[in-house]
Parts: C-alpha cells; sequence; structure tokens
C-alpha cells in the first residue's frame, strides 16, 4: 500500500485546518483592528479640538481683528475731535 506524502513547494504538509490554527489571531486582529479605527474616528471627530479648524479658526480671528482696527480708529478721531487735533488722513 503506497502512503501519500503531503508536500507543498517541498515541504511536509500536516493535514490541519488553517481555521482551526489560526482562529484565535484572526479574531484578535479583526478587534483590534475595528477597535483602533473606532477610537482614531472618535478622536478625529472631537468637537472641542482646536487643530481641527484652525485655518478657519484664524480667519476668524483675523475678521474680528480689523473690526477691532476699525473700532479703534473710530473711537480715537472721537478723542482727537474733542480735544480739538487735527486728524491724520
Amino acid at each position: 500500500m503506497a502512503t501519500l506524502n503531503r508536500t507543498f513547494l517541498g515541504m511536509k504538509v500536516w493535514p490541519a485546518s488553517m481555521l482551526k490554527t489560526y482562529f484565535p489571531f484572526l479574531i484578535s486582529g479583526t478587534t483590534a483592528y475595528f477597535l483602533f479605527n473606532f477610537a482614531g474616528v472618535k478622536l478625529r471627530d472631537d468637537p472641542t479640538d482646536k487643530w481641527a479648524k484652525v485655518v478657519e479658526n484664524v480667519r476668524e480671528a483675523s475678521a474680528q481683528q480689523v473690526l477691532k482696527n476699525e473700532a479703534a480708529a473710530w473711537y480715537n478721531e472721537q478723542i482727537d475731535k474733542k480735544e480739538g487735533k487735527a486728524t491724520k488722513h
């Protein structure tokens, strides 16, 4: 009776199921992947994160600073008028 030698690329192959051997690694790897993805999404979507909208924040602050500068110039003109000083134009 001839025995069947199972070989793959010259190496002996044991008749074992891949799922049975690697089941714990498949489950833990899949779980870790989805948990890390979930944590990353939650960290990126943080509404209190000041770095997420840094460009919009700078533009809003710049627009507010322009308004403050205009208000300060108007106030200084009013003070100059009250004191009788000539305005700079």
